[in-house]
């Protein structure tokens, strides 16, 4: 599957909500370069975090906000409007 069908597959055209996704890191080649690591997605009612995640194949330990507000549990479910931000964790330093 190519990203633009990866992105494409998260539409629906029984979606009732829609969502502004934005990808940081490796994660913005999840989607078409032209976008720039964002697009908005239509989703269904009682889409999760996870669930986008796992459609985008993006790695369930990406560090995600949601309306700027940082999000640790990927089972939230997203609320039309919604702003979802993916990030790479953050590792490193000297143990």
């Amino acid at each position: 599957m190519d990203k633009s069908e990866s992105a494409k597959e998260i539409s629906s055209e029984k979606a009732a909500m829609q969502i502004h996704l934005t990808l940081f890191g490796i994660f913005r080649d999840k989607l078409p370069q032209e976008a720039r690591g964002m697009a908005d997605l239509e989703l269904a009612p009682g889409t999760s975090i996870a669930e986008v995640l796992a459609r985008l194949e993006v790695s369930p330990v990406a560090v995600c906000s949601v309306n700027g507000e940082l999000e640790r549990d990927p089972a939230r479910l997203l609320q039309d409007g919604d702003t979802l931000q993916v990030f790479r964790p953050a590792g490193g330093g000297r143990g």
